[in-house]
C-alpha cells in the first residue's frame, strides 16, 4: 500500500510541475523566451523613451524593465510590456548631473 501511495503523489507532483507553465498565465512569472517582444525590440522602444545609458535590465512578469539614465544624467526607469510592446511606465528620478 505505501508503495502504490509513493506512486500517486509522485505522478501528482509530476503534473503539476508541468502544468506550471500553463498556470503561471500572462501576468504571472514569464521568462523572458517567452515574450513577444524581445530584448532589443524592447531596448528601442525604452531609447524612444529617453533612456541614453542603460545600467539593469529586468525581465519580469511579462514586463522588460529598463533601469539607466537620460542624456542629461537623470535616472529614468522604463518599463515595456514583453507582448505587446506599449509603455507601461516611465518615471524620472532626481536632478541631472551637474558638470565641476
Amino acid at each position: 500500500m505505501t508503495e502504490l501511495l509513493r506512486s500517486t503523489l509522485l505522478a501528482a507532483l509530476l503534473m503539476l510541475a508541468g502544468a506550471g507553465p500553463a498556470l503561471a498565465g500572462k501576468d504571472g512569472n514569464r521568462a523572458a523566451a517567452e515574450f513577444e517582444i524581445n530584448e532589443a525590440q524592447a531596448l528601442e522602444i525604452a531609447r524612444a523613451q529617453g533612456i541614453a545609458a542603460v545600467r539593469e535590465v529586468k525581465a519580469r512578469r511579462g514586463v522588460w524593465k529598463f533601469e539607466g539614465v537620460d542624456a542629461d544624467g537623470v535616472d529614468l526607469e522604463v518599463e515595456i510590456d514583453g507582448f505587446t510592446g506599449e509603455v507601461v511606465k516611465v518615471e524620472r528620478y532626481g536632478m541631472p548631473a551637474q558638470g565641476f
